[in-house]
């Protein structure tokens, strides 16, 4: 029976496809049946004789892990469940290719993980070349830390990995923006193999439920509103220490820039104030600069043409050479978030994460793409246009004026959902429940 199916899936495709594409879908359907197959015969012997729920998290990028770690933990802290994390490398675009290769990069996630979790096992051989099979772990669901399987190898794209497990998907960043940038963070053909998919606010569902429509996967796909894991560790009262150059003891105006490492949308300020900002730090030492760029940033400026090699190493050794400023490139942001002054960005999904400081942000993107929630949050954004601006209103800070203190903390108290246990031990309770 397994034979027929694949060669009338075989011919059939051949209609259709071309011959790479054809070899390509051909093993892609070969390995859903086979899995299919596994799973028939793993029912049969019982080989879960243990009872616990099996989770698995595939992660990649240590930066973005702050949206899972509390979910992970609470199933860690749960005798019901069995976890386990695999590190793996990601793939990024590269001149001439794109993301049509099959070159993967460690994004650190081997280290990382591995030092803070026992429960780690690697997912890639990098001699071999070759990927831990996720169905020898027997995993009731997976987690992956990102939606997009144009970025993985086949063997872990969501509808060869959803036809023995479960997927379920926390967003990697709070969603703040709509239009073309939120649909790029809910590709349909990942989220057509998603079983659960756990809601940020209630502002998003009518979004999340229309996308499913359109794209026709709205019939095994289920909207959990659980909180954002990201915040349950927002505000803590916690000893915070940040990757500041100047300790509490010799304590400067600290000043965290995040700008918008994509270039093609419209709202990326860095060319017009990275010169600008390291200028000020190396002129004024009432300020420490840390400028905390995205893990593809400067790939992206130099893949786009807008640096070279040479200019983005420069533009490095500039704060490496300035005692005032730094460059973050650290897995854990949120102790520079609670140790910061201020945040000056272009519209970012880090910015409701940095709201919860009670801090202000100076807003610098000419054009925003602003959803329900953040048109809430921006009436306690000051906006700047240009560097003038900025710069004044810098100042104006230093020198305790912050007008729009009292705004940001009545947001903060009617706006935000945030379970009283916390999103993760919501989506925990709710798999636990299920």
């Amino acid at each position: 029976m397994i034979a027929r199916l694949k060669n009338k899936l075989k011919n059939k495709l051949k209609s259709i496809c071309g011959t790479t594409q054809l070899e390509q879908e051909i093993e892609k359907k070969n390995l859903q049946i086979s899995y299919l197959q596994n799973c028939l015969f793993d029912l049969k012997d019982n080989l879960k004789k243990d009872g616990k729920i099996n989770v698995v998290f595939v992660c990649h990028r240590p930066q973005i892990w702050c949206a899972l770690e509390t979910v992970c933990d609470a199933m860690l802290n749960d005798s019901d469940f069995n976890v386990k994390i695999v590190a793996v490398p990601n793939k990024k675009q590269l001149p001439k290719y794109g993301l049509g290769h099959e070159f993967y990069e460690s994004e650190g996630a081997e280290e990382f993980f591995t030092q803070r979790y026992p429960c780690t096992v690697l997912g890639y051989d990098y001699e071999t070349k070759e990927w831990l099979d996720l169905y020898s772990l027997k995993p009731d669901y997976v987690f992956f830390q990102t939606p997009y399987n144009i970025c993985r190898p086949q063997i872990y794209q969501s509808d060869v990995v959803s036809t023995f497990a479960r997927l379920c998907y926390v967003h990697y960043g709070m969603p703040f923006m709509n239009g073309t940038i939120a649909d790029e963070t809910t590709p349909p053909d990942f989220f057509k193999d998603v079983t659960y998919h756990f809601i940020e606010f209630p502002e998003m569902e009518s979004y999340y439920g229309a996308q499913a429509k359109k794209f026709g996967y709205e019939k095994n796909y289920n909207q959990i509103l659980s909180g954002y894991p990201k915040l349950d560790k927002a505000g803590f009262d916690q000893k915070r220490i940040g990757n500041w150059n100047f300790k509490d003891d010799n304590k400067k105006f600290r000043i965290l820039w995040t700008p918008r490492w994509n270039t093609g949308e419209g709202n990326c300020t860095f060319f017009e104030y990275k010169d600008k900002l390291i200028e000020l730090a190396e002129s004024d030492d009432r300020i420490e600069l840390l400028f905390r760029p995205h893990p593809q940033a400067f790939a992206e400026y130099v893949a786009s043409g807008a640096m070279s090699k040479q200019e983005v190493s420069s533009y490095i050794k500039r704060y490496e050479d300035c005692p005032n400023a730094a460059i973050d490139y650290s897995g854990d942001y949120l102790n520079n978030f609670y140790t910061a002054d201020l945040l000056i960005s272009d519209e970012s999904s880090i910015i409701p994460e940095f709201f919860l400081t009670k801090n202000p942000i100076i807003m610098t993107s000419h054009e925003t793409h602003f959803n329900c929630f953040a048109q809430k949050l921006e009436k306690g954004f000051y906006f700047a246009d240009n560097w003038k601006q900025i710069n004044d209103q810098i100042n104006l800070l230093i020198n305790g004026e912050d007008e729009k203190s009292a705004i940001r903390e009545e947001i903060i108290n009617n706006e935000f959902y945030m379970p009283p246990n916390g999103a993760g031990y919501e989506i925990m309770s709710f798999l636990k429940n299920n």
